[in-house]
């Protein structure tokens, strides 16, 4: 694998967790099925965790924040599509990092 490739797939890695912890903040305030969540961890440590979960194949990809991500940045709401952009297969796909994670 080249450096440069290395360095899209962390690019991609980045802009999800990035995302999602906006979603999750939205949500830690906002949605009481998040509250238990909330009083454990911070919206970018669950973030960081779900992501690399979601990565190597651990994680459950069902809760709203992720589903939120994945439409903010146009990835198809699979498993496939969402590790697909992970790991930067489809190299030609730009990274669009969001000047605000939260969709309204």
């Amino acid at each position: 694998m080249k450096n440069t490739e290395v360095a899209h797939t962390q690019e991609h890695l980045d802009t999800f967790c990035a995302t999602l912890a906006g979603q999750y903040r939205t949500l830690f305030v906002s949605d009481p099925d998040y509250a238990h969540v909330a009083s454990r961890l911070t919206p970018e440590a669950l973030a960081r965790k779900m992501t690399l979960g979601l990565d190597n194949g651990t994680a459950n990809k069902d809760g709203k924040a992720i589903r939120n991500a994945c439409r903010f940045l146009g990835i198809d709401f699979t498993y496939k599509a969402i590790r697909a952009y992970l790991s930067a297969s489809d190299s030609g796909r730009p990274c669009r990092v969001p000047s605000n994670h939260n969709l309204k």
